[in-house]
């Protein structure tokens, strides 16, 4: 699997997950809120970070100026944000709760724009690039 492969599923996955909760946005409030009171929340955002992430690093670590880089930076930002929660249970549970309302939407809208940007750098990006 190149960047490019993950670029495109991960980026797919993105957008279907999020336009799912942007048109449910009530039962994710609802869902949300129960999430943070069970060990699915434990799972969901915390577990899957951490293995969204290093797959990410597995597939594209580089630091070359380019789109790897973007893949690169969103592994890393994913993988952090995954150990944060594992880690830090307590604390992150803390801070949902506080901002339970808001999360759904604004889940929703980096996934949208993150899956937008994997599209295009995964259907896209090649297209416009100048031979050498």
């Amino acid at each position: 699997m190149t960047y490019l492969d993950f670029a495109r599923w991960f980026g797919l996955v993105s957008i279907i997950l999020s336009l799912g909760i942007l048109f449910n946005l009530e039962d994710a409030k609802h869902m949300a809120r129960n999430m943070v009171k069970s060990e699915t929340g434990y799972i969901m955002g915390g577990v899957l970070p951490v293995i969204f992430g290093s797959l990410s690093l597995m597939f594209a670590n580089s630091f070359d100026l380019g789109w790897t880089l973007l893949i690169t930076l969103v592994g890393f930002s994913t993988l952090f944000v995954g150990i944060f929660r594992v880690v830090f249970v307590n604390q992150w549970k803390l801070l949902i709760a506080k901002h339970i309302d808001q999360i759904p939407f604004l889940f929703s809208l980096f996934g949208l724009m993150l899956g937008v940007i994997l599209l295009y750098v995964g259907f896209f990006a090649k297209t416009f690039e100048v031979p050498s």
